[in-house]
């Protein structure tokens, strides 16, 4: 890692120890989580909250970083509609607590796990099986293929239980059919009932989201599943799609194809993490992507601040109009994507 990356990732993760996790969303933990343990040297901080997450899981099985409330955020945009409470967020903390069974071997955590894919085997979903974001409607979401789609591959591969993979590749599908189009590009939120896009603008978060879910889900697919292929495809289509509407900044904007939109970080960082496993893995092979991923990490190294605060990130919930500022999620995926070019 170049020595002026690393100080900025020292700020950074320092900072994020002191934030207040108290009222924190699920998913926004859970890109903590992942960052840290991708940078290393937080193990302790890491179980701390992993454990967390563990001991507060509802009897749903729902994994939580406290206890699951209605969502309030600092802005509403139109398209939220009301009341939010998740069905997909929460399975993102798995992605740590399968990580933390790997390390230590504690069955708590494999039992953790299983708990939260059976919420998920089990909870209503739209006609064609599709994982619903929100528990008040009949709605798909591109942020919830990485909330759920790796934990699944990566679950079904460590219990042998080979339905959760198929699951995962199963939910891409789904969402290709409902929210990507014929660009490569991915619509933010769809509805069942009625038959509408909720959100249509193609917000780079929103995109990222979705690359970060299939490089990662692609890493835990068993070699000659029926999936690879098909995944493999998507990622490559919907990157290169991405590549060209990166801005000669290094950023990608607020909404991936309007220029009047605010270059923002969180999604520019999902990009660059994405195109660099993704080169990494051999799956993107153009050197392009790998000079794009570089650029964007440099320019959003030189918006963290002194005291270790990455700026430029769209506010919860995101999508067109979000003001920008600092949140949780911004240290995290700062910290995942930082610990790709060490």
């Amino acid at each position: 890692m170049p020595p002026d990356l690393e100080r900025a990732v020292e700020r950074v993760a320092e900072s994020t120890t002191d934030w207040d996790f108290e009222h924190a969303i699920e998913w926004e933990v859970a890109f903590v989580l992942d960052g840290m343990l991708a940078v290393g040297g937080y193990d302790g901080f890491v179980r701390s909250l992993v454990d967390r997450c563990v001991e507060t899981q509802t009897s749903e099985g729902q994994l939580a970083s406290g206890s699951l409330t209605v969502f309030e955020g600092e802005w509403e945009p139109d398209w939220t509609e009301g009341e939010y409470t998740s069905i997909a967020d929460p399975s993102s903390v798995g992605h740590s607590v399968l990580e933390m069974y790997d390390r230590t071997g504690e069955e708590r955590y494999l039992d953790a796990a299983r708990r939260q894919y059976e919420y998920l085997r089990d909870t209503e979903r739209t006609s064609e099986g599709g994982i619903r974001q929100q528990r008040s409607r009949q709605s798909l979401c591109v942020d919830g293929l990485w909330m759920f789609c790796p934990f699944l591959a990566r679950y079904g591969r460590i219990a042998n239980v080979p339905e959760a993979v198929d699951d995962a590749v199963h939910q891409f599908e789904i969402q290709a059919e409902h929210l990507r189009t014929e660009s490569g590009l991915f619509r933010h939120t769809w509805a069942e009932r009625p038959d509408r896009f909720m959100n249509s603008a193609f917000w780079t978060a929103g995109n990222g989201f979705a690359l970060m879910a299939l490089v990662d889900t692609l890493a835990f697919l068993p070699t000659g599943h029926d999936g690879v292929e098909a995944l493999t495809d998507m990622f490559r289509e919907t990157a290169a799609a991405m590549l060209d509407y990166q801005d000669r900044s290094g950023f990608w904007h607020n909404v991936v194809d309007d220029p009047h939109e605010p270059l923002e970080t969180s999604g520019t960082l999902m990009t660059a993490y994405a195109f660099k496993r993704g080169t990494d893995a051999g799956i993107l092979t153009n050197p392009d992507f790998a000079k794009a991923a570089e650029r964007a990490m440099s320019v959003c190294r030189g918006v963290v601040s002194d005291d270790g605060r990455v700026g430029r990130i769209a506010k919860v919930p995101g999508g067109r109009n979000a003001p920008l500022g600092t949140e949780l999620h911004g240290q995290g995926l700062f910290l995942l994507a930082a610990a790709q070019f060490s």
